[in-house]
């Protein structure tokens, strides 16, 4: 009988299973019957019934919830961190080698970046292993049953990612200290290096996810939590595909804007003019691609909570109805505040560019438009009132505003708040050019259409939505977003084609950005990680009362869902620590990018003046 008979033509799959065989044969789990077989229950023992406190290491007065809540938090910002800095830096070096036939200049300054952000990540690799051992630590004194059935079921995975996570310590290194040795012809070589970088850190993305995926969506064992047979069916549960894509954008959107602050810092507190340009383009950079891939992040969004609904609608209704609803009004605000900011920093940056003033009467009427959008998004459906007022209203929802508070009054604030920072973005870009292509009238007019278009269909699919079914109305929720991506990709890809040839009024002034531009992305970084603790908390809350979800129940006496105010307090908790985790090794990080600028003729300078002006345009 085949040990193992491939029933797809999935490269990734295939070679996902190869290498879990190759750590099968010292796993606890029996493979005397075929994995794609339904297997007897003496395959696995059933799920512990747990027991407190014998269950959980002894008696404790400490909230053992709310420790391993700091480990996973810390180990969590300090993991998505490492892993998303190579994907910024390989982008950033890839494009470097795209420019260095067509101009020299400009692809030395992007690979200087790339080299200062790797720099920059490689203090943060120890702390992120240090969190890593406490925190299994702490499963195992504080969770230690609960830990042991999990290893039962994923030790083979356990031994996938234990080798995926030595090839990472080798690769980071390996990709960081190497920068200088693969210059000009070897280039490529230190690409593929960057990309076998990257690409093992996504599998360790992809194996972390499958114990948090599976805790919330079990699949693969039966009712009483004994394995099937089936290693493939514990790993691909609903929400892990989802949490993947999430999480990999997540990474390099929060390595973005942690960078850039850096930078920020870096910018004003150095009097070298030199320094400020290089650490002011350092973080312009960083904060564009953190911008990138918050746009894509509402797809992912939008995928999970389609497969919560989809596994069990109660665990939908506790997210959007139940207990964690007023916890999405802050996760709402948060995001609001961030487009906000985005908005804000863009403007502020024109400050760098000569004739940015001729677009500047623009400013106030996309502030205006994102700010409309954001208070709708920011209504909840339900709003906090007394008996009285529920009277007056005439039931729990206002008869104008409740409409505001729907899911499709909400998807349209939010594609427009995305599609009016995309226009800001190619606003910028036009600041201190002046386009001489000869249909200027017409392409300007085409983009005018684009947008107009798009927000036309996104208002009439959210005014139909308020009509229709409830299952219904969440389906639009991907249209919408699809027609936003596409409006800002053919109008980016057109501005672009547009400013080809264009005159350069005057060059980009790094280091010239107003303070309160620094401020802007400090407070980018803050809303930022605070977001990403914030819905951490959710995603994991929503599992109630539950280790996993229906098949192991938590008994502790922590095991309630916080209240509100509690729930907040603990993140904003997470947030500080990381925040003075980050300031202590921002000190080693800035000695290592400062001593770029002491070397007499570094080999990856950037060409500056003196004046900190990039004179490239």
């Amino acid at each position: 009988m085949s040990l193992l008979p491939l029933r797809t033509s999935s490269i990734s799959r295939t070679i996902f299973f190869l290498l879990a065989l190759l750590c099968l044969s010292s796993a606890n789990i029996s493979l005397a019957e075929d994995l794609y077989q339904q297997a007897s229950s003496e395959i696995s023992p059933a799920a512990p019934r747990m027991a407190y406190p014998e269950s959980y290491g002894g008696e404790s007065k400490l909230n053992h919830r709310l420790i391993i809540w700091i480990f996973i938090q810390q180990h969590f910002y300090l993991g998505s961190f490492i892993l998303g800095v190579p994907m910024i830096a390989w982008l950033l070096e890839f494009f470097a080698a795209f420019y260095r036939k067509r101009n020299l200049n400009e692809a030395k300054k992007l690979d200087t970046l790339a080299f200062d952000m790797m720099q920059i990540g490689l203090p943060f690799y120890p702390f992120t292993v240090i969190t890593g051992l406490i925190l299994l630590g702490g499963f195992l004194m504080l969770y230690p049953q609960f830990f042991q059935y999990l290893s039962g079921l994923f030790e083979p995975i356990y031994y996938v990612y234990a080798l995926c996570f030595f090839l990472e310590n080798l690769l980071f290194y390996a990709y960081a200290y190497t920068w200088d040795r693969f210059q000009k012809e070897k280039k490529k070589w230190h690409l593929g290096l960057g990309l076998l970088t990257c690409l093992n850190g996504v599998m360790i993305i992809g194996l972390a996810n499958t114990l948090m995926s599976f805790m919330m969506s079990p699949q693969g064992v039966d009712a009483q939590g004994r394995f099937a047979g089936d290693l493939w069916a514990i790993i691909q549960t609903p929400f892990w595909n989802p949490l993947n894509i999430h999480r990999v954008l997540a990474s390099m959107m929060f390595s973005g804007v942690v960078i850039a602050a850096f930078a920020a810092y870096s910018m004003l507190t150095t009097p070298d003019p030199v320094r400020r340009a290089h650490y002011d383009q350092m973080g312009h950079i960083s904060i564009m691609i953190g911008i990138t891939n918050l746009f894509l992040l509402p797809f992912a969004g939008y995928w999970f909570a389609k497969e919560v609904f989809i596994f069990r609608q109660r665990m939908g209704m506790t997210l959007m109805g139940g207990e964690l609803t007023w916890l999405f009004v802050v996760q709402a605000m948060l995001i609001g505040f961030i487009f906000m900011t985005v908005i804000y920093y863009i403007w502020q940056g024109t400050s760098r560019m000569e004739g940015s003033e001729r677009y500047h009467y623009v400013v106030k009427y996309l502030l205006m438009t994102a700010l409309v959008s954001f208070l709708i998004w920011t209504t909840p459906h339900t709003i906090p009132a007394t008996q009285g007022e529920f009277q007056a209203m005439g039931g729990t929802q206002h008869p104008i505003v409740g409409y505001y508070g729907t899911m499709s009054a909400k998807n349209t604030a939010i594609n427009t708040i995305i599609l009016t920072c995309g226009l800001c973005f190619m606003i910028f870009k036009r600041c201190n050019k002046i386009i001489t292509v000869p249909w200027k009238r017409w392409g300007n007019v085409a983009l005018v259409v684009i947008f107009a278009a798009a927000e036309v269909a996104i208002l009439f699919l959210g005014i139909y939505g308020i009509s229709i079914p409830a299952h219904v109305r969440v389906a639009l929720a991907f249209p919408q977003f699809m027609i936003t991506i596409g409006a800002l990709i053919i109008g980016y890809g057109l501005n672009l084609v547009m400013l080809r040839g264009a005159r350069i009024i005057g060059p980009i002034q790094w280091g010239k950005l107003p303070t309160a531009g620094v401020i802007a992305i400090f407070a980018l970084a803050f809303f930022i990680t605070t977001t990403m603790s914030l819905m951490g908390y959710i995603r994991s809350s929503v599992r109630l009362n539950w280790h996993i979800v229906e098949i192991m129940e938590d008994v502790t006496p922590w095991a309630n869902t916080l209240s509100f105010l509690n729930g907040l307090g603990m993140v904003l908790l997470n947030v500080f620590l990381f925040l003075c985790i980050s300031v202590l090794i921002f000190r080693a990080a800035d000695i290592r990018v400062s001593v770029l600028f002491s070397q007499p003729e570094p080999s990856t300078a950037t060409v500056l003046q003196p004046n900190g002006v990039d004179q490239t345009g």
